[in-house]
């Protein structure tokens, strides 16, 4: 009994003794790492149009890097370009969308996301750019159609010129200022077109005349077509002047319609050199 009074004593002053000792060791302060946020400049600045430069180190291990020189990557650490955006692919249905311009609607304002490439010349006299962007609504006071465009102002000029634009209507594709009311047509072309080869595509064989030639074709008989021609001034199956000026001319019909008369006049020689080698014959037998 003794003994377990004297080993339970000896406990006791040796736990006192050790917190006293705690007690008297200095306590540790514990302080958190304070954030380092982007700062922007407060003042307004002394001219426009400068570009304020800074890093945002709230998140240094973040993918996005915007530094102060080199590259800018978005979803990439490693761009190759002044700015990079990179994504996975989608899934085959859904357009993988990196880049998004939007306006928000007003009945009378330009409801046109645009890019400029300027050549940043600030008098406005000198300035020129070419704009890329487009028309994704209209308002109540313009009732042009929704329309991808491309436009230019060149210096000492106040309006900026629309030189190509495809259109929701349609997918009508416009080069120039020419007018597009006008339906069943795909490009509209000012002034014109001047190219090394143009095919045109026939979608009905019969627009390629190859039947004049059958044994059951009925060729115009030439006493018929003189009188066709006295009266209508123009070949059978031929637009009129009127016509042509009106609604233009379409290339592909045109060639067929003139290969059509090509060979019925081939025709119309065959027969006559049948003819002609008829009466020489009939001649031949009288001087005998």
């Amino acid at each position: 009994m003794n003994k377990l009074i004297t080993l339970l004593a000896i406990l006791f002053v040796g736990t006192a003794v050790a917190q006293t000792n705690v007690s008297k060791q200095p306590v540790k302060k514990y302080t958190t790492t304070k954030r380092s946020y982007a700062t922007y400049p407060v003042q307004k600045p002394a001219q426009k149009n400068i570009v304020y430069q800074y890093i945002d180190t709230t998140f240094p291990d973040a993918e996005n890097h915007f530094p102060i020189k080199g590259n800018i990557g978005i979803g990439t650490d490693a761009p190759q370009s002044a700015l990079e955006i990179k994504r996975n692919g989608g899934n085959g249905r859904y357009k993988n969308f990196l880049l998004q311009l939007s306006n928000i609607w007003t009945p009378s304002g330009l409801n046109e996301p645009t890019i400029m490439f300027s050549n940043g010349d600030l008098n406005p006299n000198n300035v020129s750019y070419w704009t890329l962007g487009a028309r994704v609504s209209g308002n109540n006071m313009d009732k042009d159609p929704v329309a991808f465009k491309i436009g230019f102002k060149a210096p000492n000029q106040v309006d900026e010129h629309e030189y190509f634009s495809i259109d929701s209507y349609q997918g009508r594709v416009k080069i120039g200022n020419v007018n597009t009311n006008v339906d069943g047509y795909k490009l509209y072309v000012e002034e014109g077109i001047l190219t090394e080869k143009v095919k045109v595509a026939i979608k009905n064989s019969e627009d390629w005349f190859d039947h004049v030639f059958n044994a059951d074709y009925k060729l115009m008989p030439l006493t018929d077509l003189e009188k066709y021609l006295a009266i209508n001034k123009h070949l059978p199956d031929m637009p009129t002047t009127t016509e042509v000026m009106t609604s233009g001319l379409d290339l592909g019909k045109m060639n067929g319609l003139l290969l059509k008369k090509v060979e019925e006049l081939t025709l119309y020689l065959i027969e006559i050199k049948k003819d002609l080698d008829q009466t020489k014959k009939e001649l031949a037998e009288l001087k005998k």
